[in-house]
């Protein structure tokens, strides 16, 4: 098993990051540099990807290594997957000498075995990297080594220039990457890498692009405690957000920014459901909030662009609501890049590292009282009870009347029933699902009304910016935020009726 984690760094601050103080006292056990040649093989229709599995023979002086890495779990930069690693006798893979370690009912057991795939191998790209390979001895037993590298990776279709830094755990906590990354941050600005050597190899070859990733649900176990439970609910957020980093940088697909910043509403909602028994760090919420406003815009502008003026112009009027969607959509492209931008930041970096350590090591334990920790120790489903029934008594106090509120009243409303929806998914597994099913189907039917009706205040907003500041979009904006009105107005008999069925509801329990 592997297990890293991967920064990027600008050319230019390599040399500072040597005489970065962490590595400076360590140069003594530094490795000479080296050239690393590695090529990547795979078949005509590359099957070996197919299977989410890299396979490269590296040239290390006279020795050939064969390494075939399988697909692993990626949070926060670090991956841990399995790695198999063998020498070989020549400059192409031996498939045969993989077959004893990896399982053959496996889709990779299987393309190890297969000799067709074995006689359709060949070279599909090469890394050449010059590497320098720095061994950290940090306590009390940690070991890490760093690896300092730069090169290319280059294919057919094209090359392109690397420079990155490699914290690869040796022996000890995974927790000691990231203080160590956290470290080295405060010498030189430092990304985290979303991207192995092997996926810009293949993003040569062909043009794919991360998919959105939706929420896993959460498992917790009936015995688990309060502290086991907050464990389990805030790593499937996190896994969430970062499932969903490396689509928003690469700004593809907009899917993937409105999935990060659902991620980030369920783990701000997590941390507060817990936070009279687990409270956050000083700032968290803060920094949560920023990475959040900066993925809000550009959703905003993507939902306008689409399916609002979608609706506007179902009625015959898409000729003259096209200089709107124009507008729109320019907009909704750079408000992405900005997106794209703040996740690719130091600060972003900054934040997941701290947020992952303070997890991992289950930081809020440091100088508790002996009372804190019984509550934390506490069966979960007895916070699981509390929470859904006081968020579900807020959730009625701020919807009486719902249908007759004004926009910010309403808006308090919708959020205090995602709140209630969010808790709900969380502590799924202690509940009845018949229940759970049928309370959530009546939340979703309100959150639906409540959502388009919210982002039709939030339109009426974007529609006035886009009026001034263009008079070829101005009468078809003015005509959009009427039809919305229309719309808003028109719905007022459904609200009161999907409110009514949901109220007369108890949580699940």
């Amino acid at each position: 098993m592997e297990r890293e984690l991967k920064l990027r760094i600008a050319p230019e601050d390599l040399d500072r990051l040597r005489q970065a103080p962490l590595l400076a006292h360590s140069q003594v056990a530094a490795a000479p540099s080296k050239l690393l040649i590695s090529t990547y093989f795979d078949t005509p229709d590359l099957a070996v990807h197919g299977c989410k599995a890299s396979l490269r023979v590296r040239a290390d002086g006279q020795q050939r290594i064969q390494t075939m890495k399988l697909e692993g779990v990626v949070e926060a930069g670090v991956s841990d997957r399995d790695e198999f690693e063998m020498p070989v006798n020549s400059d192409t893979p031996d498939l045969a000498l993989l077959q004893d370690a990896i399982p053959a009912d496996t889709d990779c057991g299987k393309l190890v075995r297969d000799q067709s795939i074995a006689a359709q191998l060949a070279a599909v790209f090469v890394t050449r990297i010059n590497r320098t390979a720095i061994s950290l001895h940090l306590p009390p037993e940690d070991e890490i080594e760093v690896a300092l590298d730069e090169g290319t990776v280059d294919a057919q279709t094209g090359s392109m220039s690397l420079v990155a830094v490699e914290l690869e755990l040796k022996h000890g906590e995974p927790q000691a990457l990231h203080t160590a990354a956290l470290e080295l941050l405060k010498s030189v600005p430092l990304r985290i890498d979303h991207r192995s050597k092997a996926d810009v190899g293949y993003e040569l070859l062909v043009a794919e692009h991360a998919e959105a990733v939706k929420a896993k649900p959460v498992r917790i176990g009936k015995g688990d405690s309060t502290e086991d439970a907050f464990c389990a609910i805030l790593h499937n957020c996190l896994d969430q957000v970062h499932a969903n980093e490396r689509g928003v940088v690469s700004g593809h697909d907009p899917s993937c920014v409105h999935q990060m910043r659902v991620g980030l509403r369920r783990l701000r909602s997590a941390l507060d459901l817990f936070a009279k028994v687990i409270p956050a760090y000083t700032g968290l919420d803060d920094e949560l909030r920023w990475i959040a406003a900066e993925l809000g815009a550009a959703r905003d502008w993507e939902v306008l662009a689409g399916a609002t003026l979608d609706r506007a112009g179902a009625d015959g009027n898409a000729d003259e609501l096209e200089p709107v969607r124009q507008a729109c959509a320019q907009n909704a492209v750079d408000n992405r890049k900005r997106a794209a931008a703040a996740v690719e930041s130091v600060r972003y970096t900054r934040l997941v590292l701290e947020l992952t350590l303070w997890l991992g090591g289950k930081k809020w334990r440091e100088g508790m009282a002996a009372e804190q920790r019984t509550a934390i120790d506490s069966p979960a489903r007895q916070i699981g009870a509390k929470v859904l029934a006081s968020r579900h008594r807020k959730l009625i106090k701020r919807g009486k009347r719902l249908a007759d509120l004004d926009d910010h009243r309403r808006h308090r409303a919708r959020i205090a029933a995602k709140k209630v929806r969010y808790a709900t998914e969380f502590f799924a597994s202690l509940s009845s699902k018949q229940a759970t099913q049928h309370y959530v189907k009546a939340l979703t039917a309100l959150q639906d009304d409540l959502g388009w009706r919210n982002d039709a205040v939030v339109a009426d907003q974007l529609l006035r910016t886009v009026s001034k500041k263009s008079r070829a979009a101005a009468p078809g904006a003015a005509f959009a935020r009427g039809y919305l009105a229309s719309r808003v107005a028109a719905d007022h008999q459904a609200l009161k009726t999907v409110w009514k069925r949901f109220r007369r509801l108890s949580p699940p329990h």
